[in-house]
């Protein structure tokens, strides 16, 4: 544990941040699941609405620390590569 002052305020800074960007990446994931869950069933709709959520929290954890801009890009082509292989064999109503 940190022994000066500087140390422990720096200790609690960087608690704070890793706390917070917890709680990006999970939001991050949790909207995948959705956009995922959305295109299994066949609503394309409501799959491209997360999508674009999905695509916007990525970018502002790019822009800050939370991720680096090669894991976000990775991770929004990934996603749009998913999404339209599941739309494409989904049922067309």
């Amino acid at each position: 544990m940190a022994r000066n002052a500087s140390a422990m305020k720096y200790h609690k800074q960087s608690e704070k941040r890793r706390l917070a960007n917890k709680g990006r990446k999970t939001t991050i994931r949790t909207f995948t699941k959705k956009a995922l869950g959305a295109a299994e069933t066949g609503d394309a709709a409501t799959a491209g609405k997360f999508e674009r959520v999905v695509q916007s929290l990525v970018d502002k954890a790019a822009k800050g620390s939370t991720l680096h801009k090669n894991t976000a890009a990775r991770r929004k082509s990934r996603l749009a590569k998913r999404l339209k292989k599941l739309q494409g064999d989904a049922p067309q109503a």
